[in-house]
């Protein structure tokens, strides 16, 4: 061994703090070194860190009632404050020229899909001689919402127009802002239904 050795050995004793302590026996070592590698009573605890799912959940409750509250005021603020108003137009009554119904052509499809305009329109209200007609279907044209047109007076006119009643539906065509009588403005019947279903099909 050289000296070199020797010098850190004794550096070495020198700092041990239990030099002065007699050497353990090999009974005890041996004692000891059992119960420690059968001891299992101390564990070592497991740590788990909160998770920040907490601070979310406690906002999902009002994250819920604010959702809610944006559907309702999309529901309920058009109802109170309302919608578009409907576009009404006006259209003339039927102009028979003199012509009794019976000299009126029988109805062909071809007639019905020369009108500017045709539609389907149910009668919402009559005020004094004015007729006001819900459009509920077009077939051809640019028309309103709503149609004013004054009342046929059957009384009076050459029977080509149909007097119009509240609540009832018809099928309408007009030519220059003009209602077509002779049949092809009338009640919304199966048979005037399928003369329109022919001139516009699709």
């Amino acid at each position: 061994m050289h000296d070199d050795d020797r010098a850190l050995r004794d550096q070495l004793r020198a700092a041990d703090p239990t030099r002065a302590l007699p050497p353990a026996s090999p009974t005890w070592l041996d004692h000891r070194m059992e119960q420690i590698m059968t001891d299992q009573s101390v564990t070592t605890p497991t740590v788990t860190p909160e998770t920040p799912r907490r601070a979310f959940r406690r906002w999902m409750p009002v994250a819920g009632v604010a959702a809610g509250l944006a559907i309702a005021a999309a529901i309920v603020v058009p109802l109170v404050l309302g919608g578009p108003e409907p576009t009404v137009e006006a259209l003339q009554p039927p102009m028979g020229g003199g012509l009794a119904s019976g000299s009126c052509l029988v109805l062909e499809p071809t007639t019905v899909a020369a009108q500017e305009q045709a539609f389907a329109a149910t009668v919402l209200q009559i005020q004094g001689n004015t007729v006001l007609l819900e459009v509920t279907e077009r077939f051809v044209g640019e028309v309103a919402d709503r149609v004013e047109v004054a009342q046929v007076d059957a009384t009076t006119s050459d029977f080509s127009g149909v007097p119009f009643a509240v609540g009832q539906s018809y099928l309408v065509g007009a030519v220059d802002g003009t209602i077509t009588g002779c049949g092809v403005t009338g009640a919304d019947s199966a048979e005037l239904r399928a003369v329109y279903d022919a001139a516009f099909p699709g």
